[in-house]
């Protein structure tokens, strides 16, 4: 395991989507993407109390993690392929299972659904631009990195 004050890189992630059934139909997603953006779409109760001053306080309620990915359309990738096949069918055909490893080993998995499928756009001698977004359903399952000695921290 890397030393406390070491950067990662975004290349240093793996994001895998599942492409049919079974553990080894997962495809690794990223060529052709150059931009993720995780987000925790947090719900916020923001209530004024009468003791307050008018001001309010706030309290995070739920949320739901999700990903936005933007890049290039690369056809023949597994995993651009199977997201792009869902761009016109919704519902339970855009629901299948997302694992993301960060860098330290971590790992966030579970039931997602591919969203706001877009492109490929741009200009006529320019590489196709696209953007979709992972939204994992419910809380997904988290695995912490293991520490160099294999315990789990």
């Amino acid at each position: 395991m890397p030393d406390e004050e070491t950067f990662f890189l975004q290349s240093d992630h793996m994001f895998e989507i599942q492409t049919g059934e079974g553990e080894d139909s997962y495809a690794r997603l990223g060529a052709g993407l150059s931009d993720v953006d995780p987000q925790g779409n947090d719900e916020i109760d923001q209530t004024p109390y009468l003791d307050g001053s008018g001001f309010a306080s706030s309290d995070v309620t739920g949320g739901q993690v999700t990903l936005a990915f933007s890049g290039h359309r690369l056809h023949g990738d597994p995993a651009q392929d199977y997201i792009y096949s869902k761009a016109y069918s919704y519902g339970k055909a855009r629901r299948t299972n997302f694992r993301w490893t960060q860098p330290d080993g971590s790992v966030l998995e579970g039931d997602a659904t591919i969203a706001n499928i877009t492109g490929p756009s741009g200009a006529a001698n320019g590489k196709g631009e696209i953007g979709f977004e992972i939204h994992f359903n419910g809380k997904p399952e988290f695995t912490p990195a293991e520490d160099e000695a294999g315990a789990q921290g």
